[in-house]
């Protein structure tokens, strides 16, 4: 005689729970060793910028400065340009 339709159903719960687990660990493990390596390029990052002069750190101030600035959206115009209109 085979299983009740009701311990078939918490066979097949039980399975895909232990699948997700499986899944969530495998990804929070990718996640760790990311996140690691982030911190090791910062870390590296930081290492170079105390060997910089002054002047480089001026550059490095202005290009992070740059960097930090929103992109400008597809609506914006360039310097001393009308926006475009449909019909142009």
């Amino acid at each position: 005689m085979g299983r009740s339709r009701k311990v078939r159903k918490i066979l097949r719960l039980e399975a895909r729970a232990r699948r997700l687990l499986k899944r969530h660990d495998e990804a929070f493990l990718r996640a760790t060793r990311a996140k690691a390596h982030a911190y090791d390029l910062l870390n590296q990052a930081q290492l170079l910028e105390y060997e910089l002069t002054g002047t480089q750190l001026g550059e490095l101030r202005r290009a992070r400065s740059e960097a930090a600035k929103p992109a400008p959206g597809p609506e914006a115009s360039g310097p001393g340009r009308p926006p475009t209109t449909a019909h142009d």
